[in-house]
């Protein structure tokens, strides 16, 4: 009992900071250069100012991943005790999920998907991803971070979609 109270208590403040965080998040990735990539490309400024400049701007990124990342043991967890509240906070949203491949697999229409462990025994994170070749570097048991659009719950496993592999938020912290 401890433990679900405990759950449902760290699953709600969740929630509410990743609600928080979609106020400041576009619904679609832009093709426009990120401000890293602005600043090493101002010809205005000195190797010195570039180089403070970029970690602002990293510390920044690692806060703005802090506020939008959920693990997906947590993400499941929170739709197993309220879809349709979940579904209000989640679905139709782009976010970070964090958590360790079960399998890579294809469905039926060969769309590829990697499936994130939740601690259930049925039951996952399923995130459909793009690229096969970043697809194929994954191996069971390893930890990743995918950025991708929530569908909701689906029989057990809760969607995301159009998701990109990116760079864990531990390994942004230890840069």
């Amino acid at each position: 009992m401890k433990k679900n109270l405990q759950h449902l208590i760290s699953a709600s403040a969740l929630a509410l900071f990743v609600f928080i965080a979609f106020g400041s998040m576009d619904d679609e990735s832009s093709n426009e250069p990120t401000a890293s990539e602005k600043i090493q490309a101002d010809e205005s400024l000195t190797q010195a100012q570039k180089d403070s400049l970029l970690v602002i701007e990293r510390q920044k990124e690692i806060e703005t991943r802090e506020n939008q990342t959920v693990y997906a043991s947590d993400l499941y967890y929170t739709y197993q005790q309220n879809e349709v509240s979940t579904d209000n906070n989640f679905k139709g949203k782009y976010f970070y999920v964090e958590g360790f491949v079960e399998y890579i697999k294809k469905d039926i229409l060969d769309d590829i998907y990697v499936t994130l462990k939740t601690g259930e025994v049925i039951g996952s994170v399923q995130c459909y991803l793009d690229d096969a070749n970043v697809a194929a570097q994954l191996k069971k048991g390893q930890r990743i971070t995918v950025y991708g659009k929530c569908d909701g719950l689906i029989m057990m496993n809760v969607l995301m979609k159009n998701c990109k592999v990116v760079e864990n938020l531990s390994d942004l912290k230890n840069q």
